[in-house]
């Protein structure tokens, strides 16, 4: 008997992706009315967010996707 391939968990996909394509939309297309920067310490604080908020996204996706990667034992 064969055991069968995990699911992945979509609701960590779902996020995850919403995630990483809202933070580069929002870093491609800025709305006018978006947060500005005042200095350059916001600036870089900004920038440090968006990279945190993507890495987090990723995670998401991979750590939602990763139990169909699993090889059955």
């Amino acid at each position: 008997m064969q055991p069968q391939a995990e699911k992945p968990i979509w609701w960590r996909v779902v996020v995850g992706s919403l995630l990483v394509i809202i933070e580069v939309k929002s870093h491609i297309a800025p709305a006018p009315n978006l947060l500005k920067a005042s200095n350059e310490g916001e600036q870089v604080g900004m920038y440090v967010a968006m990279v945190a908020i993507i890495v987090l996204g990723c995670w998401l996706v991979y750590s939602g996707a990763k139990p169909v990667w699993r090889k059955a034992r």
